[in-house]
Order: structure tokens, then C-alpha cells, then sequence
């Protein structure tokens, strides 16, 4: 990611010259033919929907007895262009009710014809999410063409970072702006990433604002605000690559952060500490530190775990005992976040609680067990890659646990029973968190074990020259879990893990026995599968036989689909992916051709790939390949390197043997 650091915005950055239409007067419900008729130009002519306008407006108003609070204001025009953007015209907003409260909700659609439908109140419905509540309402009448819009007020009573705002989108936009009037008491700093501005405007207005202050009395009535208009043109749609993480990393877009208040006649207040004092706080909050220090908010919690727990012989298995039981006694109630939002003894009450509940009781138990365990916080996968350098706690979105194994690190995650212990959520794996240990705050690697899967294959012929395959699969850590969840969900062996790769790559695949499976339900272990199959991985020609022996895709063609790579491969775990098949030869047949025994390294060694073929004096030929990423992140330079290998690697898993009739 390339960070653009503006520091305090304090000073009036350079201004471009405004285009012909600056849209700097777009009022909702007023749309022009043309407007009607807009479409997005080349390169993204086929674009399903079309951003016509786009506008996020920051304001502050000083409330009595409050204080300051953010006012923003949306405004968004989406041309819908065909039947793949219609879910766009289902919105839904969401907020945190603690703090933010969304209001003046307006929306209308504008028919190709020009009818204008406007939505009434009772079309807007209010919901409970967890610890947020949604807004949605849904378009009538949508069509090719059409036009939806739709604007709306967010308040907030934190004004440390404001909504950040992309100009980039999945689809073109044609207009989007962002605009801000910040009084000069409330220092920001910019850690948005830079684009091209059709505007480019920071200018110093004076207002009447704020409060009376008793060293100023006039303050309020003049007031110097930093006056801010953003605005980019003709932005080509976003394009998504197979393996792109924190894809926002990647986007134009403004993100503040308060960096200190000033007020009339007082000292200046910081806002950006240091590590050091942000842990401190943290651990002096009850949603928090107190949660899982003082015993008190805890102590239920404790007297019904420790039976099972203390009853453990040694150090792992208490531990795993304590992750246990959380995930057996309190259900995730769908929401992240880094705070309780109840003490550890009402959320067992209660049965259920968000993320930061469910490991803040673990944490509670593995104090009382005499385990170290610190918080570890996490911004999830897709929600940008974490900063380091200033401690912004609203980065993160999720809590785990910390602690150590044979002095090892090993991550805890509660959330159901089906998951083991040491196997965060996959969102969860976004490669760095913040230990929040109050005698020695520090970043990490989000870091888990590799996960690997072996697969063997005992192939012969049936008299058609078709392979009959006796297949056993062993996986374990995420491919064990993610198995684990697919048997689950299975209606014939066909969706079994492993079988459902190959009968995708090979869809006449069938299944000749089922011959059953092993550790469904014995989450910390591998598990295995055996199942025979008829698969049509050969074909016959004149006196030959030409046998694909590497059935399963050890990987797909996914990096190899792009001549430029925009950002980096990003895989969330390392793995190892093992192929062994011993070839029986066709009746009356005998080796022709085997495929080239080929070993590849990558340059930085985080990729390395074998692949042999032997044929034994029994006639059997044995095939090998065996896959393994150390190295889950590689920038976009290094992408041909890696579509090398991958390209190489296809080529090894779809080599034939080739036969040749005995004469």
C-alpha cells in the first residue's frame, strides 16, 4: 500500500483548475435528460452500473452539554444499467448505535421513461445486527436504466476518525467528491491514499461556531475552519485479482484522523500518544482490561469452567480445555469488535456475545488458570492493512487471544465448536495484530501452522481403458476444517472434500464406494476420507492410452488469467499440498512416455514445487508431486516469478503417461 501521509491540515494545498462541470450544484431529485441517458466510457463500456454521482459531506455542529459531534452528508446517483447491478437498488446502511445515528433518509428512483417514484417511510426498515442496527430499503420498478438515488445523515458523537471515503469503485464513476468544513480547534492528519484530483481545494473560511469560551468570548462568532473539496472524474472501475487482500489499500480514497484539539486560550491535547499510554487505557476500560483482570466480572464465569478445566494434567490441555468450553457454552452473535459489550458473567448468562466477548472470557479463564494470555488485536482480512506507527484503535475490528506454546505462539479464536484451537478465523489472518499486554505492547505476525493435505491414488484400468481409482485423502488444520464444513453440508460423496475437486475438473466422475471417513467430529485432528471412483482421466487413441495420473487440481489457473499483476498475491495461511498415485498399467500395455521428473524453487525459496515420475519393476509407475508455500504475501513485482511457477505446476498436473499396446 502507498500511504500518503499529509500531516495536519493546517495549510492550503495547491488548486488544480475546475473542468467545464464540476457538479459542485447537484441537487436530489433533479435529473437531467442527459443525466438519464449518461453511460460510461471505454474501457468500461460493459460495466453493469454506473456511478453517476457521488458526494460525502463533513460538517461539525457543538452541541450544549455534549460537545462537538460529525454531521455527514451522502448523496449517491447509481445508474443501473443491467439485470447483474438490480441488488444494487437494496440498501442497506449500517451503524453503531452507541455512538452514530443515521436520519433524513431519501430516496427515489428515475425511470428510463422519466417517472419518478419516490419511497415512503414505511418502504425504510430498521433492524437489530448484533451490536449495530441496519437501514434498508429496496427500489421498486427496478429496470435497465433506470436511476436510483438516495441521500441521508450520519451523526457521530466520535469525532477521532471520520467515515473514510473511496472514490474508487467495482464499477466507473463518473463524478465522486468529498468535502469537509472542520473547525480549526480539531487538528487531522490524512492517511489516505493519493489519486488524481479534478479538485483539489483546502482553503481557510471563517463561520460563526462553537461555543463561548471564557479566555475568547468572541470565539465563537468567527471561527477559521480548513475548507475541503476533493473531487476525482471519470474513475475507471476497480478491478478485482483472484488472491487480492485489503483491496481498500489499493483505492483513492481520504481517511482522517484527529490528530490534536486546541481550543481558545488552552494548552494543546493530543490525540496520538504512543502505544505505550493507549494500552494503559485500554486496560482501565471495564468493556476491556477490567473484563478479564478483575475477578468480579468474571467470577460465575469461573466457578462453572474450572471443574473441567483444572481437571486437565498439563499446560496445552488446560488451555485447549478453556477454548472448549467458551465455544460449547457462548455463541457468536455475529458481530466483531475489540470491546465487550457485556462483563464475561452476563454474557454466560446470556449464552451469546460478540467476538470480543467470547475471548475475553477465554482470557478471563486462562488468567484464573494460570496461563499467560494477553488480547490480540486484528483489523480483519479486506479491511485494510494495519498502521503501525500511530496507535488508531478504530483500525481494529477484532479481538483474539495471545498466548504460547514451547514458546511458540499459539492464537486462540472462540466462536463454535467446530473450530480448533490455534485456527483463527480465516478473516482473522491478515498477517499483523497488536499485542495489547499492558507491561509490554508490541506487533506480531498473525501467523498459523501450515496446513497440509495428502492425497493417494491406487490407479488401474478397467477393460475400456477408463481409471478405476482407490482414493484416500488426509487433511488437516484448515483443510481438515474447511472438509470438516463440507461434509456437513454433503448430499452424496460426490461433495466430499477432495472427490468434489475432481469431479469439477473431470465432471463425469462417479463414485463406485464409499468407504467411509475419519474425524468428522474430532475438531484438533486430521481428517481422512477413502472412497473408490471411475474417472475419465484417460483417453484411448488407435494403440494408445494417454492418462492424466494427477487427478485432483493441486492448483487452479487463477494466477494465470492476467498479463499485469496490480497488486500483491495474498494467501491467508501457508500450505503444503501432497499427490501420490501408483499407476497399474492397462492390461496388455506397456509405458511409452512418462512425464519429466522436475524440482522449481522460487527466487525468495517461499514456493517450491517436485514432481517425479518412476516406473518400478513391477510395471507400476509412481507419481509424485508435492506443493508448499511458506511464504503467504508476494508483491505485485514479483508476480511473474510466481505466474511461472504456477503456469510450470499446471503443466506438471496435467502430464500424461502415455501407453502403447504390447506387441
Amino acid at each position: 500500500m502507498v500511504l500518503r501521509v499529509l500531516g495536519p491540515l493546517l495549510f492550503v494545498l495547491f488548486t488544480t483548475g475546475l473542468l467545464a462541470q464540476d457538479y459542485s450544484d447537484v441537487r436530489f431529485g433533479k435529473l437531467s435528460d442527459s443525466d438519464l441517458a449518461a453511460l460510461p466510457p471505454a474501457p468500461d463500456s460493459a460495466a453493469s452500473a454506473y456511478v453517476l454521482y457521488d458526494h460525502l459531506d463533513l460538517k461539525f455542529d457543538y452541541l450544549s452539554g455534549q460537545g462537538p459531534v460529525l454531521q455527514e452528508y451522502v448523496h449517491t446517483r447509481v445508474k443501473l444499467l443491467t439485470p447483474a447491478s438490480f441488488d444494487r437498488a437494496n440498501v442497506t446502511l449500517r451503524y453503531n448505535p452507541s455512538y452514530q445515528d443515521i436520519s433524513g433518509i431519501k430516496a427515489v428512483i428515475h425511470l428510463p421513461d422519466g417517472e419518478r417514484i419516490k419511497l415512503s417511510g414505511r418502504a425504510i426498515v430498521r433492524e437489530r445486527d448484533g451490536d449495530y442496527r441496519t437501514i434498508k430499503f429496496a427500489f421498486p420498478q427496478v429496470t435497465a436504466g433506470a436511476v436510483i438515488e438516495y441521500t441521508y445523515k450520519r451523526r457521530s458523537d466520535n469525532i477521532l476518525i471520520p467515515t473514510p471515503y473511496a472514490f474508487q469503485r467495482d464499477v466507473p464513476v463518473r463524478w465522486a467528491e468529498y468535502s469537509a468544513l472542520i473547525p480549526d480547534y480539531y487538528r487531522y492528519v490524512s492517511l489516505g491514499t493519493s489519486g488524481e484530483y479534478a479538485i483539489d481545494e483546502v482553503k481557510q473560511s471563517r463561520m460563526r461556531w462553537g461555543p463561548v469560551f471564557a479566555k475568547a468570548p468572541t470565539a465563537h462568532e468567527s471561527v477559521s475552519h480548513n475548507d475541503i473539496r476533493w473531487a476525482m472524474r471519470d474513475v475507471a472501475a476497480f478491478e478485482r485479482q483472484p488472491y487480492t487482500n485489503n483491496a481498500t489499500d489499493y483505492l483513492p480514497r481520504v481517511r482522517l484522523q484527529l490528530q490534536s484539539v486546541n481550543y481558545p486560550g488552552e494548552i494543546v491535547e493530543p490525540i496520538f500518544h504512543n502505544w505505550e499510554e493507549t494500552v494503559k487505557e485500554l486496560h482501565q476500560r471495564r468493556d476491556f482490561g477490567g473484563a478479564y483482570t478483575n475477578r468480579s466480572n468474571y467470577n460465575q464465569l469461573w466457578k462453572a469452567a474450572e471443574p473441567v478445566i483444572m481437571a486437565e494434567p498439563d499446560y496445552k490441555s488446560r488451555i485447549d480445555a478453556a477454548y472448549t468450553f467458551v465455544c460449547r457454552n457462548l455463541r457468536w452473535n455475529g458481530s466483531t469488535s475489540i470491546f465487550g459489550s457485556e462483563s464475561p458473567n452476563k454474557v454466560f448468562t446470556a449464552g451469546e456475545g460478540n467476538s470480543a466477548d467470547l475471548n475475553l472470557a477465554l482470557l478471563a479463564l486462562l488468567k484464573e488458570a494460570g496461563i499467560p494470555a494477553r488480547p490480540l488485536l486484528v483489523s480483519l482480512r479486506d479491511g485494510g492493512t494495519p498502521i503501525e506507527v500511530y496507535p488508531i484503535l478504530t483500525q481494529f475490528d477484532h479481538l483474539l487471544v495471545y498466548t504460547e506454546l514451547d514458546g511458540k505462539p499459539y492464537l486462540l479464536d472462540a466462536n463454535g465448536p467446530g473450530r480448533a484451537a490455534g485456527l483463527p478465523r480465516l478473516e482473522a489472518l491478515n498477517h499483523r495484530g497488536w499485542v495489547a499486554d499492558p507491561y509490554a505492547p508490541r506487533w506480531v505476525d498473525v501467523e498459523v501452522p501450515r496446513a497440509r493435505q495428502v492425497v493417494m491414488a491406487n490407479i488401474n484400468f478397467n477393460a475400456e481403458g477408463e481409471p478405476l481409482v482407490d482414493l484416500q485423502s488426509r487433511l488437516n488444520s484448515y483443510f481438515a476444517l474447511q472438509g470438516r464444513y463440507a461434509l456437513a453440508r454433503t448430499e452424496t460423496p460426490l461433495d466430499w472434500p477432495v472427490v468434489q475437486d475432481i469431479a469439477a475438473t473431470f465432471p463425469a466422475t462417479r463414485v463406485i464406494a464409499e468407504l467411509g471417513h475419519e474425524g468428522e467430529n474430532d475438531t484438533a485432528g486430521p481428517l481422512s476420507l477413502h472412497v473408490k471412483l471411475r474417472v475419465p482421466a484417460s483417453v484411448v487413441a488407435d494403440e494408445y492410452i494417454y492418462l492424466q495420473p494427477v487427478i485432483l487440481p493441486v492448483l487452479d489457473d487463477e494466477l494465470d488469467d492476467v498479463e499485469q499483476r496490480l497488486y500483491p498475491v495474498d494467501f491467508p495461511y501457508p500450505w503444503q499440498l501432497h499427490y501420490v498415485a501408483n499407476v497399474q498399467a492397462p492390461e496388455g500395455y506397456a509405458v511409452d512416455e512418462l512425464p519429466e521428473s522436475i524440482r522449481l524453487v522460487s527466487e525468495d525459496r517461499g514456493m517450491t514445487a517436485t514432481y517425479t515420475a518412476v516406473e518400478r519393476a513391477s510395471g507400476t509407475v509412481s507419481i509424485t508431486l508435492q506443493v508448499q508455500l511458506d511464504r503467504t504475501v508476494y508483491p505485485a513485482t514479483a508476480y511473474p516469478t510466481l505466474r511461472h511457477m504456477y503456469r510450470r505446476i499446471i503443466e506438471m498436473q496435467e502430464a500424461n503417461i502415455v501407453y502403447r499396446r504390447a506387441k
